[in-house]
């Protein structure tokens, strides 16, 4: 098998599901692939608050380890344009709200918001919900084993409706029937408004109320048209739940000036079903995301329970450590009777040698006859060292002699006699001056050869022709003549 292929099985197996829920006044939708196909679900809202029934959704398919994408619906959320506060995206989290504080009638503890800048005169698309339902949904995931990814919001979905390229309006009627247009500058929310007083009967397209309703989406265009300064809306995307939505397209096609199309990314179904197959895609709402981690209150570092696990653990801990210590304790007790055993047996065994040795003392004749065997063998070791030195000395001669003697001369001496032994050497020779002499003999130590030769007697005359003459006598051993 190639690296690359089990590189990408291995890091398919890590991947994590990913299920869209979105919870609305009404129902809660569930979106989720079996076998790469995309399904819905949907359960309505009765009885109990929508987040009980969004748990409920869950636990009926067995969502378990899976990234969470929440969208909310509308009624569960606020929508605000207000000025731009120029806040960096550190610090956008934690003083949005207290920004949005006039707007709302909520605490700024109480809620979460999120936001970007619209491309309408300066202005700043703020999105606000409460915490609290977040915090308790994402405690909820947290147990099986599920994490909440992210929480946008149902006009921000509708992003994925439009070409992201361009400027567009989407028309949308949700479940409780309210039309809804909303418009998306490069797939960024810049307009959103309710399209009130147009009611649809049935599936019937009434032309009186299509008019009124192409009067409301003309009048949007002209105000958007002096508000947007970079770009004009350049397409109309109509999605309006039960009605034939390439009809009202051809039928408003007719009556506007922009150009009109049906939705094409679903057949079937409802539009909060249309939703959540749309947040199934990891980049459905990159602008917007009210929640994060710093929502989720950290636990107690110190607790009840965590304090009887770490004395527990401790006291096992210390049961451990002290029957291994108990067990060492054992091992070298063991080890020090055998130790004691052997030192025993080893003392006994000695005092028996020694008794032994004090028997066998030599005769006093024997070590008298060893030692003068021992004088002997030195002597005639000796006596062979001083025939192999002069053996050595026989085979060389005494050419080294002259050859140092050779390196020392000078000009102011000049030799005439030498005698030679091997422990003596007699010079005799003609000098400059009386100072030459001692000069030469200093040069000698540079000579090994020469080096221990020792003179005792250095005479200096002159001869019948005045020239200075010289005679050096070497220290002899007693009774050695040359």
């Amino acid at each position: 098998m190639a690296v690359p292929t089990l590189l990408a099985r291995f890091s398919s197996s890590r991947q994590r599901n990913v299920v869209s829920l979105v919870v609305s006044a009404s129902q809660v939708v569930i979106g989720f692939r079996v076998d790469g196909s995309a399904q819905v679900d949907c359960q309505p809202i009765t009885q109990s608050d929508p987040w009980t029934a969004a748990l409920q959704l869950l636990k009926r398919h067995e969502i378990t380890k899976s990234d969470i994408h929440l969208v909310l619906g509308h009624g569960l959320y606020q929508t605000l344009l207000i000025d731009d506060p120029q806040l960096s995206d550190e610090d956008k989290r934690a003083a949005l709200p207290f920004k949005l504080k006039d707007f709302i009638s909520d605490s700024p503890s109480d809620i979460v918001a999120d936001g970007f800048s619209s491309p309408i005169a300066n202005r700043y698309q703020a999105f606000v919900c409460h915490k609290l339902p977040l915090i308790q949904l994402s405690h909820a995931l947290e147990k099986r084993q599920c994490q909440l990814a992210n929480v946008s919001l149902e006009d921000v979905v509708l992003r994925q409706w439009t070409q992201l390229d361009k400027t567009e309006m989407v028309l949308t009627r949700d479940g409780q029937g309210m039309l809804q247009i909303a418009v998306f500058d490069q797939g960024k929310l810049c307009f959103q408004r309710q399209v009130r007083g147009v009611i649809f009967e049935g599936q019937q397209l009434q032309p009186l109320v299509v008019d009124d309703l192409a009067l409301e989406i003309q009048r949007s265009l002209d105000y958007l048209r002096s508000q947007l300064k970079n770009a004009q809306v350049s397409g109309l995307v109509v999605g309006v739940q039960n009605i034939d939505d390439t009809e009202l397209a051809f039928q408003l096609s007719s009556r506007l000036t922009v150009a009109v199309r049906p939705q094409t990314l679903f057949d079937s179904g409802e539009h909060h079903q249309h939703i959540a197959l749309a947040a199934l895609n990891r980049e459905c709402s990159p602008d917007i995301n009210l929640f994060s981690d710093d929502l989720t209150p950290r636990g107690a570092l110190l607790t009840f329970e965590k304090m009887v696990v770490t004395w527990g653990l401790t006291g096992l801990l210390i049961v451990l450590v002290a029957a291994y210590q108990q067990w060492q304790l054992a091992q070298s007790d063991k080890m020090l009777s055998i130790a004691t055993q052997e030192q025993s047996t080893a003392e006994s065994l000695s005092n028996q040698l020694n008794e032994q040795l004090k028997l066998h003392v030599p005769s006093l004749n024997l070590v008298n006859d060893v030692n003068r065997t021992e004088e002997a063998i030195a002597a005639k070791r000796k006596a062979l060292e001083a025939v192999r030195q002069h053996d050595i000395a026989l085979q060389q001669g005494y050419a080294s002699v002259f050859r140092a003697l050779s390196d020392v001369s000078r000009r102011d001496i000049s030799v005439s006699d030498i005698a030679i032994s091997q422990d003596a050497l007699d010079v005799k020779g003609l000098a400059a001056t009386p100072s030459s002499v001692p000069a030469w003999l200093q040069s000698f130590q540079t000579q090994p050869p020469l080096a221990g030769r020792v003179f005792e007697q250095m005479a200096l005359s002159r001869d019948e022709n005045n020239r200075l003459s010289f005679s050096l006598t070497s220290k002899r051993e007693k009774g050695e003549t040359l």
